[in-house]
């Protein structure tokens, strides 16, 4: 009699650890997408935020209500997600700072995949320089619209300890012509811009010794996009 029951709490165990074993033989991901986001009239990296930046918005079909997966595209205007289902998907690129995008039944294989999506930025930033001259950080670029008639709204030199320096990760200038909010005309390619920021009037962020990375960020006003984010122009690393 002991003995059956010691054979019945033994099988009762097993059962209770199938739905376990069964989990554990799910297949995992097997498949690695990656690429670009580039200006498709350039061919340029159309840069972002990490932080609250441009995003992959991607819903994996054959489920009947697929959650929204985030996919994060780097501050230089690339992406890469190694974890991947093989499948397709829904893929949405809005929100962000170009014109809104979406690819229907996307074709993810098994292995890796790169693909270079092809996008219109908001605002390019052309001839884009910066400089240290003396006690000064000297920023001077023009802007062309994505498309005509684009409205500019707020222009910004900005400065930051790491390579993620924007809107979102940006020290915050003191007594400098580092911004321009509020201009809300539209755009002249022929304009010239020029920021500062004054070296003497923020000695507690700038140390001897030390190198900083400064970036030209602009966003535009429009409407029917969604959240409209900022274009900027690649970092420049200065040491001091």
């Amino acid at each position: 009699m002991k003995t059956k029951k010691i054979f019945l709490i033994q099988s009762l165990f097993c059962l209770l650890l199938l739905p376990s074993c069964e989990k554990d033989n799910f297949t995992g991901p097997n498949a690695c997408f990656y690429g670009s986001i580039r200006d498709v009239k350039t061919g340029e990296l159309v840069e972002t935020d990490l932080q609250n930046g441009a995003t992959i918005e991607a819903y994996e079909l054959g489920y009947e209500n697929p959650s929204a997966q985030t996919w994060v595209i780097k501050n230089n205007g690339e992406f890469r997600n190694n974890l991947v289902f093989s499948n397709k998907y829904d893929l949405y690129l809005r929100n962000a700072n170009f014109y809104p995008l979406e690819f229907k039944s996307f074709e993810i294989k098994p292995g890796n995949n790169e693909y270079n999506f092809e996008v219109e930025p908001y605002i390019r930033i052309k001839s884009p320089t910066i400089t240290h001259n003396q006690n000064e950080i000297v920023a001077t670029f023009s802007l062309e619209g994505g498309r005509e008639n684009t409205i500019i709204k707020n222009i910004r030199l900005y400065a930051f300890s790491d390579m993620h320096v924007g809107e979102a990760v940006k020290f915050d200038i003191q007594s400098s012509n580092d911004k321009t909010n509020n201009i809300n005309e539209i755009i002249d390619p022929s304009k010239q811009y020029e920021l500062s920021i004054n070296l003497e009037k923020n000695t507690n962020l700038f140390k001897a010794g030390r190198s900083y990375y400064f970036r030209i960020g602009a966003i535009a006003s429009l409407d029917d996009v969604g959240t409209v984010r900022h274009n900027y122009a690649p970092a420049v690393k200065i040491s001091f």
